[in-house]
C-alpha cells in the first residue's frame, strides 16, 4: 500500500470536503446545494434532490417535510431550521393542469378536479370547496393549505 509523507495510507487521508460544527443550523429554504453538503451525511444527490423538492413544493414549511425526499432521515432534521421566508403559493385559479400536477401534493386527478371545476363552476374560494370531491382527502387539503392562493 502506497504511503504518504507522514505515514498514514493513502486511503486514511482526510476528507477535503469540509462539515459545520456539531449544532449549527442551516436554513432549509434558503440553502444551496453547497451549504447542504457542508451537513454530515448529505451528499452531492441528496443535496440536489432537497433543493429541486423545494423549489417544486414552493418551500419547506415544516422540518419534518424534508421527510419526503429521499434517503433524508430523521437525524438529518437537527440540522435544519426554517427561516422567515414566505412560501411560494400556487395561484389555483389562474394556472393550468401541468402546473397544477407539477406540485408534489396533486396528483393528476385531483388537478383534473380543480380545472373542471373552475370550467363548470367559476373560480374556486376556498379548500372546502375542493372537499366535496372524493379524489381529495382531509389529510390532502391540510397539506395543500400552505400552498394555494386563490387570487
Amino acid at each position: 500500500m502506497f504511503s504518504s509523507s507522514n505515514g498514514n495510507s493513502l486511503g486514511d487521508l482526510p476528507s477535503f470536503r469540509s462539515s459545520y460544527p456539531e449544532g449549527t443550523k442551516v436554513d432549509v429554504n434558503r440553502a444551496d446545494t453547497s451549504e447542504l453538503k457542508m451537513v454530515p451525511g448529505i451528499g452531492s444527490v441528496i443535496a440536489r434532490m432537497i433543493v429541486a423538492y423545494r423549489a417544486r413544493l414552493g418551500g419547506f414549511c415544516s422540518l419534518e417535510q424534508l421527510l419526503e425526499v429521499k434517503y433524508v432521515n430523521p437525524e438529518l432534521l437537527e440540522w435544519f431550521k426554517l427561516g422567515d421566508d414566505s412560501i411560494r403559493k400556487l395561484p389555483i385559479n389562474q394556472v393550468g393542469l401541468e402546473i397544477l400536477r407539477a406540485h408534489p401534493y396533486l396528483n393528476f386527478y385531483q388537478a383534473k378536479v380543480i380545472m373542471e371545476h373552475r370550467r363548470n363552476r367559476g373560480e374556486i374560494k376556498s379548500l372546502s370547496q375542493l372537499s366535496l370531491y372524493e379524489e381529495f382527502s382531509e389529510k390532502d387539503l391540510k397539506r395543500l393549505s400552505a400552498y394555494i392562493s386563490f387570487d
